[in-house]
């Protein structure tokens, strides 16, 4: 049978076709495709580009909870008789594997490769978009939806969503103009589509049109609060643009209940979320009562995964920003003692960037500025190799800043000051720190 694509997949069932397709639809839309996926698998098991999508949804979650379901689904592809997969399932069972095992570099190599034949793959295309995401390759996100997008008809109902891919690719590698474009393209071919409202998002950040953003986050409010999983993290930016306008309460207000809130389910990528916004406000000395407390906790549960570094550091955050620094100082003594295999991505991004922010955070807290600075200095340029956007390591280049001024720094200040200038020199953020910067 085929899928929507066109492309040839080894089932048997009509029903289970398409639940698997209900599936991919709901995952390109960021809705939750577990249930569709699950009647997939009950009408038949055996179904392997169904058990490949159960293993990237387990792995996508960036969770070491959910590494062994990653593996089950492997270990059932395994399973299967030889000459039952057909080549392009043989070889997302092999880029599953390699990605189960930590290596998400080679887990991302894999996909493109498989996409240089079978650019329609949709999955590929999600999967690999997501994983240039995690190791910070900032131009293949760009790159892998250009390479495959003239395989595409404009007609087919997966263009505008492939467009919404392709702006954020466009912003991570720096064509903010052009970003632009193409996201408000995406969004108006599917006013839904979360991921092109997130990409709209990124571009007007990056551009510093945080009135722009503010109304636009605003406007699609119904959209992406709505059944999909990235509310918390499209509130950030909004709380991103309520901060550059001034509108700290509003930010604090919107943490409460888009981002943290008492009895969420910790998730990692939903915690970052919360680090993101808590820290930035730390930076800034406003009061933050028991949140970081509260989101402290939450990460507890979720820390010491040796998983994804861009988590641990995040982990930090929320640690470093208590009063009682106790357990920032617990944890970075287990990140400093972690051992992780040598070629796996996660030790590069470990020993690269997560332990070196991890040191630099807590130093920030004890207040420690010199450190902060001997830590963060040399790695300014590199944090993306360790994951994460623009907008979401930028938090790292406010701890910098901010250390520079508390230390006196000037000199440093003023230098980091007129790269963020440049990029944003309408920016209240950059406004105020010139001010201060002019007061040392």
């Amino acid at each position: 049978m085929k899928d929507c694509t066109g492309l040839v997949l080894t089932v048997s069932d009509h029903q289970a076709l398409a639940a698997y397709e209900e599936a991919i639809a709901a995952l390109i839309r960021f809705a939750d495709p577990t249930a569709a996926l699950t009647r997939a698998l009950e009408i038949e098991p055996r179904f392997p580009m169904a058990l490949v999508l159960s293993g990237h949804l387990a792995l996508w979650s960036t969770d070491r909870a959910d590494l062994p379901a990653a593996r089950t689904a492997l270990a059932e592809l395994d399973a299967l008789p030889s000459g039952q997969l057909n080549s392009r399932e043989r070889l997302h069972r092999e880029a599953l594997r390699v990605w189960s095992e930590g290596h998400l570099h080679q887990a991302a190599l894999s996909l493109d490769r498989l996409l240089l034949t079978y650019p329609q793959d949709i999955l590929a295309l999600l999967s690999g978009h997501q994983l240039d995401f995690f190791v910070g390759a900032a131009t293949n996100l760009r790159d892998r939806l250009l390479r495959a997008l003239p395989a595409w008809s404009p007609e087919h109902p997966y263009y505008g969503y492939l467009l919404g891919m392709l702006s954020f690719g466009q912003e991570e590698a720096g064509q903010y103009e052009r970003a632009e474009e193409t996201a408000y393209r995406a969004v108006a071919a599917n006013p839904g589509d979360i991921w092109g409202i997130h990409a709209v998002a990124h571009a007007l950040e990056m551009q510093g049109k945080h009135e722009q953003g503010l109304a636009f986050l605003e406007k699609t409010r119904p959209q992406w609060t709505q059944d999909n999983l990235m509310v918390s993290h499209n509130a950030v930016h909004l709380g991103l643009f309520q901060l550059e306008n001034g509108l700290v309460d509003d930010a604090v207000a919107l943490y409460d209940s888009h981002i943290h809130w008492p009895g969420i389910t910790p998730q990692p990528m939903v915690l970052v979320d919360g680090s993101s916004i808590l820290w930035r406000l730390f930076l800034e000395r406003q009061p933050l009562g028991e949140r970081p407390q509260e989101l402290a906790d939450s990460w507890a549960k979720k820390a010491d995964q040796q998983f994804y570094s861009f988590n641990d550091a995040h982990a930090m955050l929320a640690f470093a920003a208590q009063d009682d620094l106790s357990q920032a100082e617990d944890f970075l003594q287990r990140l400093s003692a972690q051992r992780p295999p040598p070629d796996s991505a996660y030790a590069l991004m470990h020993q690269r960037v997560g332990l070196p922010v991890a040191r630099a955070v807590l130093a920030f807290a004890r207040e420690d500025y010199a450190q902060v600075i001997d830590e963060l200095l040399p790695i300014k340029n590199s944090t993306g190799e360790f994951g994460g956007s623009h907008a979401q390591r930028d938090v790292f280049a406010r701890t910098l800043l901010e250390a520079a001024i508390r230390a006196g720094d000037r000199p440093l200040a003023q230098a980091l000051l007129v790269e963020r200038q440049y990029a944003r020199p309408q920016s209240l953020y950059n406004q105020q720190k010139q001010a201060q910067v002019a007061s040392l």
